[in-house]
């Protein structure tokens, strides 16, 4: 799962590229990011270092100004819904007590048959 500044650069190359390389100004593309995640140069190159590590985009060329990029397939399914795939397991308290119940009768009957067992030799 990727963080918001990072999910942010991607889903704008995606809108503008939509997996085929075009040439796009790296000054064009910083203004259009919202402005509350504040990605100045440094940190757009970073991303962009990072996405393509990982296979999200691929750049052709690039210099100071433009930037040639596409984006992949792993991108699109990303964008897709991969993103939203990832959950945390939700215990209810009802499921809770359950087991809590259930840990302390099994644990009750193993003492029993302990006992027992013990018991007879």
């Amino acid at each position: 799962m990727l963080d918001k500044k990072t999910d942010a650069v991607l889903e704008l190359l995606f809108d503008k590229t939509q997996n085929s390389y075009k040439v796009l100004n790296k000054a064009q593309i910083i203004a259009e990011l919202p402005q509350k995640m504040k990605i100045d140069a440094a940190a757009f190159s970073a991303i962009l270092t990072f996405l393509t590590e990982n296979e999200y985009v691929g750049v052709k060329y690039q210099d100071k100004d433009e930037i040639c990029v596409s984006t992949t397939v792993k991108a699109e399914s990303y964008l897709d819904g991969e993103r939203d795939m990832q959950q945390k397991a939700k215990i209810t308290n009802t499921q809770v007590s359950l087991l809590f119940v259930g840990v302390f009768i099994a644990a009750f009957v193993g003492a029993l048959v302990a006992s027992l067992i013990g018991k007879l030799f």
